[in-house]
């Protein structure tokens, strides 16, 4: 036999016809058509240069090549379920490398939940990714996306865990500090966003009188960090604003701009013992434990 020539998906076929001793039995345990089987049995054959069966009126009988080529497919298939077995196995248990990207806002405002998924799974290694890069999935840079979006990409698996919204704050101290100036003299803070595509930049383009001052900062963070520090006026989502108690908020949400929270991961690894573990962990935490989200 020249194991080169051969193709191990034909490996199954072969197997099927010596166990159903016919063809169409064959077709039968592999779900395909009769004249598949016949096909990729004539291959085999032409390919090893030997008959693997006679093929006599009441089936097919193997020859002594078949015998053994038989009794060495079973080895392979055998070997190959175990592998199978072993390896699932190791997936359903909850440890190894569970790797989560999201932005620098959700890891400061979800560390709690990261937090308590780490004390109850404490064998899984947890890898947390922040930043502004798209999605991360396809290029199995991370297992699970966090990310805020409006249309998550339908063929990935995910969770919708909550409705984001977005509002404008300031510094109670700021607001004390400029309660006599005009509107147009308030200092705001936004994001250095040039194509003006984020829903808190164009929320900002609508809300702030245009000479208003204006200080520019490349991250979410970094704003959030100036409007706390009291400098200014910023549009904000409420997972950060609402949460923090010396901000007052100084315009209403609009729903125009509302957003998602989506849980994502890539669909080849749905069965993953850890990624389930963790999104059904997450969506209990939001169900009962993350409050005033939005």
């Amino acid at each position: 036999m020249n194991a080169q020539t051969l193709d191990w998906s034909d490996i199954p076929f072969v197997l099927a016809v010596c166990e159903a001793g016919s063809l169409s039995g064959a077709a039968r345990q592999l779900g395909v058509n009769h004249s598949t089987v016949f096909r990729r049995i004539e291959g085999v054959e032409a390919r090893l240069g030997v008959r693997l069966f006679e093929r006599l009126s009441h089936g097919y009988v193997m020859t002594a090549a078949g015998e053994h080529f038989y009794r060495s497919g079973l080895q392979l298939r055998d070997g190959m379920n175990g592998i199978q077995r072993e390896l699932g196995g190791q997936d359903l248990r909850l440890e190894g490398v569970l790797t989560v990207t999201t932005t620098d806002s959700l890891l400061y405002t979800l560390s709690p939940v990261f937090v308590a998924f780490q004390n109850r799974f404490p064998d899984v290694e947890l890898r947390l990714l922040s930043g502004t890069r798209p999605l991360d999935l396809m290029q199995r840079d991370a297992d699970i996306a966090l990310r805020p979006t409006r249309n998550p990409p339908e063929h990935w698996i995910g969770r919708n865990l909550a409705q984001l919204s977005f509002a404008a704050y300031a510094h109670k101290d700021f607001l004390e500090t400029c309660l006599d100036l005009p509107e147009a003299e308030k200092r705001w803070i936004r994001m250095n966003d040039s194509a003006n595509q984020s829903a808190m930049s164009q929320m900002t383009t609508e809300l702030k009188p245009t000479m208003a001052p204006v200080t520019l900062t490349n991250t979410l963070m970094g704003v959030f960090e100036l409007v706390r520090a009291g400098l200014g006026i910023a549009v904000l989502p409420g997972y950060l604003g609402e949460t923090c108690p010396e901000l007052i908020r100084v315009h209403e949400p609009q729903e125009k701009y509302n957003s998602s929270l989506w849980m994502l991961a890539h669909p080849d690894i749905r069965r993953s013992a850890r990624v389930h573990a963790f999104f059904e962990f997450a969506a209990a935490e939001f169900r009962g434990g993350v409050k005033d989200f939005c």
